[in-house]
This record gives structure tokens, C-alpha cells and sequence, in this order.
């Protein structure tokens, strides 16, 4: 995790200073915004870690060389948009008790990555009308979620949901005069993330079927059984019998893997974002091989109760 590593020390003054400025926030929202934030820290234990939010930039700067405090706060920047709009999702997708809260929070840090990015870019800077274009692919995706395929029909669509969070990588561009490198950087962003979404798709199968969310593995299951997505095949049952079966696993994770080296391929190569995509691609051929190797091993045994049981073909 060189990818990581790397930059763990930049990463230590980023949060520390975001939780500085959260605890700010007018009561009890200082509070709730620092449990929040805490979630998500990579450097505390059990938190979710979202590597690509606030580690998109300093992988950018590979090709950039900008300053270290520079990268940072584009990196506090990202930081307090994933959290805004990690909040908004679970307010959409759970409608918890708390939403008002959670609403107002989610201002807050929208408020607070806004205030960092106007500090690094003037009014009229290009950065606005990208932060608007990652906005509005947002807004579109998160409308229109489970109302198409996109992971058969438009694969790069899948990263809608996670679109504001380019805006680092974007800055990184503007700030050191690469405007132009910016449609083969955001393409390569896209696709890291459809990878991630593919993973977390993994991880989250279960609950995305319960709470009808958009599932690429769902999506991918679908096509193989040659029918349009939700259309018939979504039983938690065929579910279960595709992945600890038919080796659908192995295919999905033989997918994103392809996703991960095409990305190695692409120029100009950013190292950092590369990695970070071959190492997620690698922990679903780990999770396949895992199923793959108890699936086998259950069937050995199964052989094994029957030999020892005097079961099998008769010798007559």
C-alpha cells in the first residue's frame, strides 16, 4: 500500500486540521460532525476508508510537483465534500430519525470545502464550472439510481454518485497549468471508482437487494442470466447459488481486474491512482479465490463422509 503509506504524514495534518475546524460548528453539530468525520479517518481503527477522497491529489501531483501545503488543502477540501455528500446519500438511502440534522450538517462541511477552495481559486477561475459539472453528474445519478443499468448500459456512469470528490485531482491540474491533461485524468478517476463500486457492490450485495439499491454485481448477475436488471433473477437464493456455485465471483473480479490493467496502461500515468485500483481489483480475486477454495473444500469433504461411510458407486 505504498499508494498510502507514502502520504500517511500528509494525511495526519489534514484530519487534524479538519477536525480542528469541525469542532467549530455550532453545538451539537461541532460533535455529531466530529463522530462523523471519525468514520471515515483512515489513520483511526474500524473506520471506513475512503482512500481515493482525500488521496486524489497528492496521486495527481505526481504529475503536477506542486507544494506540499497546496496538495493539502485541496486534500481538506475533498475531505469535507465526501463527508457532505456521504451524508446527503444516507440520508436518501436510510431516512433516519436524525435527517434534519444530518441535512444541516452536510451544509456545514459543504460550507467549510467552499471556504478552502475559494482560498486557493479566484471567482473567475475554471474550477467553478467543473465543480458545477461534478455536481450536476451527481444530482443525475443519484435521480435516476435504480431506474437504469448503467453498469451494462453506461459503465462510466457509475461513478456519478462520487463525481465532486474529482475536484481535487481538477485543482491539482488548474493550479500547475495542465487544463488539458484534465479529460484523460477525469476518465482515469472514473474508472478507479467504477472499480471501487464494483468492490463495495461485493461487500454490500445483501443490503442493496433489501433496500433496492443499484448493485453492479446484481447488474452483472443479470446479464448472465440474459435478462434485464431486477427483471426476475433477484432472489437472495440466486444470488447465493450464482456467487457460491457458478463461480460468478471469479468473473467479476476477472472484470474489474481488466478495468485495473487497462487503467496501468493509460497515459499520463499517475502511479499513485493506478495502484490504488489494481489493489482494490486485487482484494475481489482474493474474496473469489476464498469462495473458490471453501466451495472445494466442502466438496472434498462431501467425498470424503461418503468414503468413509461406505457410500459411493456400488462394486457389484
Amino acid at each position: 500500500m505504498e499508494w498510502y503509506t507514502r502520504y500517511r504524514h500528509e494525511l495526519e495534518l489534514v484530519f487534524a486540521e479538519a477536525e480542528k475546524r469541525i469542532s467549530s460548528f455550532p453545538a451539537p453539530l461541532n460533535t455529531m460532525g466530529q463522530e462523523y468525520a471519525a468514520q471515515f479517518n483512515p489513520l483511526l481503527e474500524d473506520s471506513t476508508r475512503n482512500y481515493i477522497c482525500y488521496l486524489l491529489p497528492f496521486w495527481v501531483n505526481e504529475i503536477a510537483d506542486l507544494q506540499p501545503d497546496m496538495i493539502r488543502r485541496l486534500s481538506l477540501g475533498n475531505v469535507y465534500i465526501m463527508l457532505s455528500f456521504l451524508l446527503q446519500d444516507d440520508v436518501m438511502d436510510t431516512g433516519p430519525d436524525d435527517w434534519r440534522s444530518r441535512l444541516a450538517l452536510a451544509q456545514l462541511f459543504l460550507t467549510e470545502s467552499m471556504d478552502v477552495y475559494r482560498a486557493l481559486f479566484p471567482p473567475d477561475s475554471p474550477i467553478w464550472d467543473y465543480y458545477r459539472l461534478y455536481v450536476n453528474e451527481w444530482a443525475a445519478s443519484v435521480a435516476k439510481e435504480g431506474r437504469s443499468d448503467d453498469f451494462q448500459e453506461n459503465p462510466s456512469g457509475i461513478s456519478g454518485k462520487a463525481s465532486p470528490l474529482k475536484l481535487a485531482g481538477t485543482g491539482v491540474l488548474l493550479l500547475s497549468q495542465q487544463e488539458h491533461l484534465l479529460p484523460a485524468v477525469t476518465d482515469m478517476t472514473d474508472q478507479a471508482l467504477l472499480i471501487l463500486q464494483m468492490a463495495d457492490d461485493w461487500a454490500d450485495w445483501r443490503e442493496d437487494l433489501n433496500e433496492g439499491s443499484y448493485n453492479c454485481l446484481l447488474s452483472f448477475i443479470g446479464a448472465e442470466h440474459g435478462v434485464g436488471y431486477r427483471q426476475g433473477v433477484y432472489a437472495e437464493e440466486m444470488i447465493e447459488e450464482a456467487v457460491y456455485s457458478r463461480n460468478v465471483l471469479n468473473r467479476y473480479a476477472a472484470s474489474a481486474a481488466e478495468l485495473a490493467y487497462t487503467l496501468s496502461e493509460r497515459r499520463p500515468i499517475i502511479h499513485g491512482l493506478a495502484s490504488f485500483a489494481a489493489s482494490v481489483a486485487d482484494e475481489l480475486a482474493e474474496a473469489a479465490a476464498y469462495i473458490a477454495r471453501e466451495r472445494q473444500l466442502l466438496l472434498s469433504g462431501g467425498l470424503q463422509y461418503l468414503l468413509d461411510h461406505g457410500g459411493g458407486p456400488s462394486s457389484s
